[in-house]
Order: structure tokens, then sequence, then C-alpha cells
């Protein structure tokens, strides 16, 4: 295993530096430097990583410590909350008592009972985690388990959970444990050794926590005079680690976002300390730019994966929220983003619809104060409109949450209330997200024609171009797969973020971006919009990542509502050479499928379901999968690390030059419809008839120039 795992090291690393340019290399080796000489400091003259690191509070204070917080986990809020939701305090409760008893969760792992918090011993494996330097404990290659998991365990966001049980149920028990854990943590973990301090960002993210752990539970019989030293010089040590190792250059993503909230955060929440105004000055400069990076003018997120982008806005609210209670003014920049993000989720999901999943997700949340689980999209809308009455974020959220409640008061929830709501959404295209949402009665179609990521790494986002997700109502049908896993299964990783996972068109088995490592794309395809027309639900778009090959092919593909909500999709693959191509069309799990001769699939859930006929211009042959473990093909991921059985339908041609292929989704209640789709295939314009009883739909689809449009032949109800 060795001899795998250091090539395979030393050719990330290469792969890693060409991502990056020349002046990002230059800034990291200086870090580099920086870090090495702070290990052997540690190791061989502590007198002197203790005067860095561990000075007398005296000589970091400012002003003398506050008596009351200055946060907004306070005991009103904690009084409103029984008011307005009595179950919400009984399921509070409920998990206060799972983390008193140490009954842990993360991901789609199983539940554990870890016996020993301080530890960095991964429960599964039974192995540890090295104490040495936070940047040289190996995490990607070899590690002793998932990082996700242990990165999680160390991000303390128990503690806060905790104090609103305490606040919210009046029991002191869970005072007392939050103070004891925080005690004990920084007791136990030196600031820069173990996993915990692999990175700025955790160290922001476990900040976020202790500043308000430590702010509510000042002046109270829970925090003697050395728990309030010690705590206090832990954040002073967070913040001087989060300033030292910033996500900067071709990382930063969703990360620096995380690392100047931490900033803002505990300016807000310590003013005693000598540089809170600083760290509070430079984490709003530094947000108030970056979310205009991360954040597109029309709300959607750079990075192309919905709950990162849920996460940003946890962030950024969690920081509003922060100012607002200590008196501080919301830069314009960052209140402008929340709110645009708030008129994005509107677009993206209407009255009765499901939450999209498009890109990766990690179950990350900014801040635990309630008894939920995952955090809900429509909650984080609940947020937006409690923090800026914004209108389409109120229609999104449909009601005030519980954690909006503690974020923002009963100011929050007045401005909810009064928000004038936003009629329910329509087809729209977002333009810099890449995303045309197609609408016709209770259906909806997201179809992805945007930038593939985020700068040079394009971290977290999937080689899903020109994907299509269709539901109807709350029912998915054909879905984006999920995000498999991070860590623990490779295999899973690069199966889940690969093309053949996703509702689009694989080529040669090939993904259509380039994968240079598990959070890491060397190549980008790059998508376009050809033509829109969403009064008439039409749509065209285009990707060259397959123009990469020897022979490129390039893929163009058109969605077309119909008449009766269904929908026809036509893909063109433009080549001279022989390839092979597979239309994919996952589903979702709940879904049975049935095959059947002549290029048609039927999907049943319940009384209704969904069928597939396709039709192309060469042979084609319709296949399934469900559950294939070797090579990963038909699985669904709810949540990270949680995989589930899942229909893969294929449609498969192997042939030389221009190759289309149409397909009709038609979804249905009752009985399956008598429908099938006939394409003409042609050099210049292609017909898509779709056949019913009775009746013909007609769609001359130009696919194959410059002049790309889609006319309707014929109108609906004409007899064939």
């Amino acid at each position: 295993m060795r001899d795998n795992v250091v090539p395979e090291r030393l050719a990330w690393y290469a792969r890693r530096l060409r991502a990056m340019p020349p002046r990002e290399v230059v800034e990291r080796s200086g870090r580099w430097v920086r870090h090495r000489s702070d290990a052997a400091s540690y190791a061989r003259a502590r007198r002197i990583w203790r005067a860095r690191w561990e000075p007398d509070l005296a000589s970091v204070l400012r002003a003398d410590p506050l008596g009351l917080p200055t946060g907004f986990l306070l005991r009103e809020r904690a009084v409103g909350l029984r008011q307005r939701f009595p179950d919400e305090i009984r399921a509070l409760r409920a998990r206060a008592e799972l983390s008193i008893e140490n009954r842990i969760r993360f991901f789609g792992y199983p539940e554990v009972v870890v016996h020993d918090l301080r530890t960095d011993t991964d429960p599964f494996t039974g192995r540890r985690w090295a104490s040495r330097h936070g940047k040289r404990v190996g995490y990607r290659h070899g590690a002793p388990g998932d990082p996700k998991w242990i990165w999680e365990l160390n991000r303390l966001q128990e503690l806060p959970l905790l104090v609103a049980a305490w606040l919210a149920c009046d029991d002191p028990t869970y005072a007392r444990a939050a103070s004891d854990r925080m005690s004990s943590w920084i007791g136990s973990h030196p600031v820069g050794r173990g996993i915990a301090w692999s990175s700025g960002f955790e160290a922001a993210v476990r900040a976020i926590s202790l500043a308000m752990t430590l702010d509510a539970l000042r002046g109270t019989e829970f925090l003697s005079e050395e728990r309030r030293t010690s705590g206090l010089r832990s954040l002073w040590q967070h913040a001087r680690w989060v300033e030292g190792d910033p996500s900067t250059g071709s990382s930063a993503n969703n990360h620096r976002i995380g690392e100047l909230v931490g900033l803002v955060v505990l300016g807000s929440l310590t003013p005693e300390l000598k540089d809170a105004p600083r760290w509070l000055s430079d984490g709003l400069d530094g947000l108030s730019r970056e979310v205009d990076v991360q954040i597109c003018s029309d709300g959607t997120s750079a990075e192309q994966a919905f709950a990162y982008h849920l996460f940003v806005l946890d962030l950024l609210l969690v920081a509003i929220a922060a100012l607002d209670a200590s008196g501080h003014v919301v830069p314009v920049p960052i209140a402008a983003a929340v709110e645009r993000s708030g008129d994005a989720l509107w677009a993206q999901l209407g009255r009765e619809e499901p939450v999209p999943t498009y890109g990766d997700t990690d179950d990350a949340r900014a801040l635990i104060l309630d008894s939920g689980g995952l955090r809900d999209a429509r909650g984080v809308a609940a947020g937006i409109a409690a923090s800026c009455g914004g209108a389409r974020a109120a229609f999104a959220a449909r009601e005030l949450d519980p954690f909006a409640w503690w974020l923002f008061g009963q100011a929050g929830a007045d401005r909810f209330a009064g928000a004038e709501r936003a009629p329910e959404p329509a087809s729209i295209t977002l333009p810099e997200g890449g995303l045309t949402i197609l609408r016709d009665g209770r259906v909806r179609v997201l179809f992805d024609h945007g930038p593939h990521g985020h700068l040079s790494l394009a971290a977290h986002a999937h080689a899903d171009a020109l994907r299509l997700d269709l539901s109807v109502g709350e029912e998915n049908l054909v879905v984006d797969p999920g995000v498999g896993s991070y860590f623990a299964r490779p295999e899973i990783r690069a199966a889940f973020r690969g093309t053949g996972f996703h509702a689009t068109v694989l080529v040669d088995g090939l993904d259509s971006s380039l994968s240079g490592g598990p959070f890491l794309w060397a190549r980008h395809a790059r998508a376009r919009l050809l033509h829109a027309d969403l009064d008439d639900g039409v749509v065209v778009a285009e990707h060259d990542g397959y123009e990469r090959l020897a022979d490129g092919v390039t893929h163009r593909r058109a969605v077309i509502v119909l008449s009766d909500e269904s929908i026809v999709v036509v893909d063109r693959l433009d080549a001279r050479g022989a390839h092979r191509y597979s239309q994919r069309w996952p589903l979702h799990p709940e879904l049975e499928l049935e095959l059947a001769p002549h290029g048609f699939a039927v999907a049943r859930r319940g009384d209704g379901g969904l069928l597939v006929s396709t039709s192309a211009s060469h042979p084609i042959v319709l296949d399934a999968v469900r559950g294939q473990e070797e090579p990963p093909a038909g699985w669904w991921s709810e949540r990270l690390e949680s995989v589930e059985p899942s229909w893969l339908l294929s449609a498969d041609v192997e042939a030389t030059g221009v190759v289309e292929i149409a397909t009709l989704l038609a979804p249905f209640r009752g009985d399956v419809p008598e429908a099938r789709v006939e394409l003409e295939a042609a050099s210049m314009v292609s017909r898509a008839t779709v056949h019913r009883p009775g009746r013909t739909e007609v769609v001359d689809v130009a696919l194959g120039g410059s002049d790309v449009h889609v006319r309707r032949a014929s109108p609906a109800g004409v007899v064939s």
C-alpha cells in the first residue's frame, strides 16, 4: 500500500500546483515555511512557542470582560421560543439529552457513543489521529479514519445546542455540560496541534460555537474566572490561526466565507479583546468582497452546489444576527447578497416542489440551536425573510422556523410576518448560475447550462453539464444523484460526481469535465445557453466537455415542454468518428422500473410514475441497472456517506458521425399513457413527433448549425 500512496500523493500535489497561479504558489510556500517553524518551536523551543500562542490574558485585553451577553443566545428569546414553538422545546430537550449521553451520529454513519470527547480517535476504526502540527496531519492518503467525521466532532456544535436547551428548558444540567465540555476541549487541544487544526476554516467554524457558548454563559455560575480566561485566550488563538491559514486563491470557496464569518463573530462577541475591532473590520471588508464573487448577481452560488449555497447563507445569517445583536451595522453588499439569494431560492423552489440537490453537500451547518438535523432550504429562506423581509424568501419559507427565531427574535418575526408574499414562481432563467427552470402545471424541470464550478478547483462541482432534473409536485422523478461520499469511499466519490450518474449524455464512458482528484477538476466543461423561450417552454444549450477528445464531440440539448406536462428532450452529438453514447436517466429510488420493447420504460410509484420513450438516428438499446457494485451504478444518496439503490435508465448508441436521440418523459397518474416519440433525424432540422391516441405533437429542432431553433410544427390536437 505504501508503494502506491507516495506516487499518488506526489501526482496530486503536481495537479494541485498546476491549478494555482504563480502568485498563489509563492504565498503558500511562505505559509508552509511559517507552519514548519511553528511545528519546530513546539517540539524544540516550547518557551518561544508559548510566548507566541499562550500570552497572559491581560496582554491581549483592551477592556474589562463583559458581564452580560452581547449576542443573540438570550433568555428572552428562549421565552419567545416556548410560546411560539412548544413542540420544539420537547424536541430540543431530547436532542440535548442525546448530547449529554455522548450519542453522536454524523452523516450516513451509524450512531456511536464517544466516551471521551477530548480524544481524536476514530470510533469506527479505533485508530487515532496524529497529534502533530495540524498542517502536517495527512488526511488525503492513508488516514486513520474519515477526516470529515472527526472534523465535525471538533466543530463543537453541541455546545451552543446545549446552551439553547438550557435557556429554553430552564435546566442547568445543559449549561453545566456546555461549560465542562468547552473547558475540556480547550485544555486537551493545544492550538495548532492535531486534525482539529488542519485548516483555518475548521478553526473558524469551531470559533463560532465557542464564541456563542462563552458569550451566553457570561455572568453565570457556569463560567468560572478560570474558564472565562481560558475561553477568551482560546478565541484569540482561533482568530490568529484563521488569519494565518486563510483559504485564498484557488481555495477561496465557501471555506473563505466561513473564515471571514468566524472573524466577524469573534469581533462582535469578544469586544474586550484588543484585536476584536480589527477582526470585525477585516472580516466585514473581506465578506463584502467575497459575497460579490461567490454569490452571483442572479442570487445563485458560483460553486454550482445548492447545499453549499445554503451553508454560505447560514453562515452569513449568523454573522448578520451577531452584528445586529451587538449593535453593528451590516454592510450593504452582505445584506444585498443574502436578499438576492432569497430570490434565487424562490426561483428554484415553488410552493410544493422538492429541494434541488445538484453539486456537493456535506450536511454542514454554521451553528446548531434547534432540534432539526440537516439544514432545510425553506428554513434558510425563513432566516433570510426574518433578516430583511424579502417577499420571495418569505414565499419560499412558508413559515418562520425556530432557528430564525433564535437569530432575529421578535423583530425578525415581525419582518417575516410583514413581508409581502411573492407570487408562485413561473418558468425562469438564472443566467449567471446557468440554470433554467421550466414549469407547467405541477411539473418542474431544472436544466443546467451553467459554469462547471468556482475557480480553478471547482471543488464541489459535478461533471453534470446539461443535466436535467424532473419533478411533479413534491415528488422527484428524474433526480440528481446526490453526493455519495467524500473521503470514506473514493470509488463512490468518483462515481457520484461523474457524468454517468447524472441525467445527461455520457460519451465513451468519460466524464465531461476531467478530474484531477476528489476535490479538484483539471479541465472544466464549458456550457452555454443557445436559445430560450420561457413562454413556449423551450430551452437549448451546449457544452464542449468532450471536444477535448482526439475526435471531438459537441453536445447540444433541447428541452421542450409539451401541452400535457410531458417533456421532450433532443440530444445532438456532433462528431466525425465512432463513439459510444449513453443518455442517462437516474430515477428516484422509490420508483420501480419496467423495460418494454421498442424503446419504452415505465417507472412506477404508487398510482403514478413516469413513461419514458426513446427514438434515435441510429439503433438504440434501452438498458437499466440498479445497485451495481462494480463499477458503481444505479445509486442515490440522500446525505453524505449514505447510499441506496435506485434505477439508472440508459439509452445507448454506438455510431459513427452525428447522432441524435429524442426522449419523451411523460409523468402520469393512474393508467400508463399510450404515448411514444418518433425522431426523424436530418442534417440541419430534425423532427420529433409525439404520438398519442387521436393526436400528435410535432416539434422541429434545428441543432446542427448556427441557427439553433425549436418550432412547433403543428398544434396539439391535430389527428395524425
